[in-house]
């Protein structure tokens, strides 16, 4: 695939406040990443390379490309903004727990939040529990306000301590029933933590890894998209959703600006962008 024309080298200011050479390769595999076409990809990427100007912000720069990804194709825009719209289901992590919870319930298993259950020595606090015949999946959902940061070897140790801590609880109380542990984050491991469950009862969920079951390909495969990555969700319609439990957006399906505006005390105008971009992105679901 060609790639966005070179002209006079532009900088740009990252979020830190630092400056740095805009790259638009670095532009472009952001959005062929997503599963876009090639073609769309060149399309997006020549004109936003085009369009930005040195001291132009990468805050900007990522509204910009969502908005020409956008209109030409709903699908690809919002996982563009996945990462981001993961990383605002905080700033406790609380929306995050309950994403998490609502994926595994998507996928077959009865799930609940925030479970206080018996080890051995101790009692764990479990953010999700998620079970299914006799596998019972203790999950811990480490949230990043940093989407870019990682999940280091020493979370998933502690994580492997009280997956034993549990399972030997369980076998001297007769269960018989097999646990797991889950590590699911909003951003990335290092090595060293992916390398030590090679050898453990212990599986990562990130955003890109493992390569056939992760967050990115989940939410793309079953639609199960954050309310957070609305293009026009302002903070406070977040905060009625996140008081009548709703993460996903496949949950407001069927919602008329109507009921958005009665229910969330949005303005008209909202509530009949909010319906479109709903309807664009889970509307279409069998």
């Amino acid at each position: 695939m060609s790639k966005a024309h070179h002209r006079e080298p532009k900088k740009i200011i990252k979020k830190t406040g630092e400056e740095e050479l805009f790259i638009p390769e670095k532009l472009c595999d952001s959005i062929l990443v997503t599963g876009a076409s090639e073609d769309l990809t060149e399309q997006v990427c020549s004109i936003v390379s085009e369009s930005i100007e040195s001291g132009m912000s990468s805050d900007n720069i990522f509204k910009v490309t969502r908005k020409y990804l956008s209109n030409l194709n709903p699908k690809i825009s919002a996982l563009y903004a996945l990462d981001r719209g993961l990383s605002a289901l905080g700033p406790s992590g609380f929306l995050f727990e309950q994403y998490i919870a609502a994926l595994f319930k998507e996928m077959g298993y009865h799930v609940r939040n925030n479970v206080y259950i018996q080890g051995e020595g101790v009692e764990h606090e479990v953010d999700v529990v998620a079970e299914k015949g006799h596998v019972v999946y203790i999950i811990e959902a480490k949230y990043r306000n940093d989407y870019k940061a990682k999940t280091h070897i020493d979370t998933i140790m502690y994580a492997d301590a009280r997956l034993g801590d549990i399972r030997r609880r369980a076998l001297k109380d007769g269960d018989r029933r097999e646990y797991y542990m889950w590590v699911v984050t909003n951003t990335q491991f290092t090595d060293g933590a992916i390398n030590y469950v090679a050898y453990r009862d212990v599986q990562l969920m990130g955003w890109d890894h493992p390569k056939y079951i992760n967050l990115m390909k989940i939410v793309s495969d079953k639609k199960l998209y954050p309310v957070t990555i609305l293009p026009s969700i302002t903070h406070k319609a977040l905060k009625g959703l996140a008081n009548d439990n709703i993460v996903l957006i496949k949950s407001l399906r069927g919602y008329t600006a109507d009921t958005l505006q009665e229910k969330y005390d949005v303005s008209r105008t909202l509530a009949v962008k909010l319906e479109k971009e709903i309807d664009e992105l889970v509307g279409n679901e069998d």
